[in-house]
């Protein structure tokens, strides 16, 4: 199995393009409004009747992006329109409560992303970069809705390793 994509849930598509595309560097592939069709088709990404299954809620309707970085990492961006997008509270998104709550990312000069996006003024979780055991360095920041980035960098010429 591998990894497709992730899905996260924004008050700003606009800012969160801006994280994704700007400072992350990913490719922005789609940017829409779903549903974007009256039923399915080639072109169709979400039909309404499809939709509504998928938000329970009738008239469902979200502002989408889709973009990919060149190693081929999907991120879905969607800011729902119906139902409308409530922030959720940062103290639940942390590691008390249950649920997805950071997305980890493997890159390379891990001091250098470090830099870029503390310099692009996004909060830093700690205000340096950590190690863990043999596995890698890493640091954890937080999107415009309080989303844990995790930045990950595996030892030089080398995967992570559990022993």
């Amino acid at each position: 199995m591998r990894f497709h994509h992730m899905a996260i849930m924004v008050t700003d598509l606009e800012e969160a393009i801006k994280l994704w595309r700007d400072t992350m560097g990913f490719e922005l592939g789609v940017q829409t409004v779903i549903p974007d069709g009256p039923e399915a088709g080639p072109e169709t990404f979400m039909y309404p009747a499809l939709l509504d299954d998928i938000f329970k809620v009738k008239g469902a309707r979200s502002k989408m992006a889709l973009l990919s970085s060149k190693e081929g990492a999907f991120i879905e961006l969607q800011e729902c329109e119906n139902p409308v997008i409530k922030k959720t509270p940062e103290e639940n998104l942390r590691y008390g409560h249950t649920g997805i709550h950071e997305l980890g990312l493997i890159v390379e000069d891990l001091d250098g992303w470090y830099a870029r996006i503390k310099a692009a003024g996004y909060r830093m979780q700690t205000d340096y970069v950590w190690s863990c055991a043999n596995l890698g360095r890493s640091f954890l920041f937080y999107d415009q809705d309080g989303n844990m980035i995790q930045m990950w960098e595996n030892p030089p010429g080398e995967a992570a390793t559990w022993s």
